[in-house]
């Protein structure tokens, strides 16, 4: 059993651009492949990654233009551009076979790749996201398309950067946002700080439209929402349960959008006998 309480942190190449990840546990045990959601990273798995630690290998990854890995040349942020990265990356690990759990932007990546690659997935652990999201509808549109021209607001401190991110993010705790921009700011050589990811990823994200792909996932899937999250109505997650050929699905009742943040030991008690059977 490992004592690990820091993930071990990797860089790998894959499809042309440098990729970082952090695992956890002991190499040999089963893997779960854990994806964040948009202009999110791989760190905010830490807490859950804890809890599994002593009987599976975590690898966490910080997708293409999030956290330490490389952004691509060009803004190619398409569902596809993610899914071809795990499919490469999952080769080149040598994982024959892995659990995925994935929140946002994430599930939609895990959902793809599941129905693309029948047998490589044994689990699948979709969080809070609909299978489609039409791009001229999301709110904050403007915003990313000015973030994408412009680059990222020039911040003080981290207060202020916390400060943002509550704006989006009212049902986390102050901890771990706290704990997400430990990771994900850095500093300027003026003393002050800016956000790691590529300003390009909201504004030029493009989801693949995934519901005729669902009844092609073989892996049984669980289906998380937050209870007071607004991305996935539950109307919409009872028609995702049921075009699954294999799906439940749990409301986290004192979660927002991100469930493993805001309520991870709640999460953790959903998922685990989800992950064991």
């Amino acid at each position: 059993m490992t004592t690990a309480v820091e993930p071990r942190e990797h860089t790998v190449e894959a499809r042309g651009l440098r990729f970082h990840y952090v695992e956890w546990g002991e190499p040999d045990a089963p893997v779960i492949l854990m994806l964040h959601g948009l202009s999110s990273l791989c760190r905010i798995w830490d807490t859950v990654a804890r809890a599994f630690q002593d009987r599976y290998r975590i690898i966490a990854l910080d997708q293409r233009g999030h956290g330490e890995s490389a952004w691509p040349a060009e803004a190619d942020f398409a569902t596809d551009d993610y899914v071809a990265d795990v499919a490469a990356l999952a080769d080149g690990w040598g994982l024959e076979r892995f659990d995925m759990i994935g929140l946002s932007m994430g599930g939609m990546n895990g959902i793809a790749y599941a129905a693309h690659n029948p047998g490589r997935v044994g689990h699948l652990v979709v969080i809070d996201i609909p299978p489609a999201i039409p791009h001229e509808k999301r709110p904050s549109l403007q915003l990313d398309k000015h973030i994408a021209e412009h680059g990222h607001p020039v911040l003080d401190n981290p207060d202020v950067a916390l400060a943002l991110i509550r704006v989006t993010n009212q049902t986390t705790p102050d901890d771990a946002l706290r704990h997400r921009l430990s990771h994900q700011l850095k500093r300027l050589d003026d003393g002050k700080y800016t956000f790691k990811y590529d300003a390009r990823v909201s504004y030029y994200w493009n989801p693949s439209d995934l519901w005729e792909e669902l009844p092609k996932v073989q892996a049984p899937v669980l289906i998380v929402r937050g209870g007071k999250s607004q991305v996935l109505p539950e109307s919409t997650a009872e028609r995702m349960r049921s075009s699954f050929p294999n799906a439940e699905l749990i409301t986290v009742a004192e979660a927002g959008h991100t469930v493993p943040e805001d309520t991870p030991e709640q999460f953790i008690e959903a998922v685990e006998p989800f992950l064991a059977k």
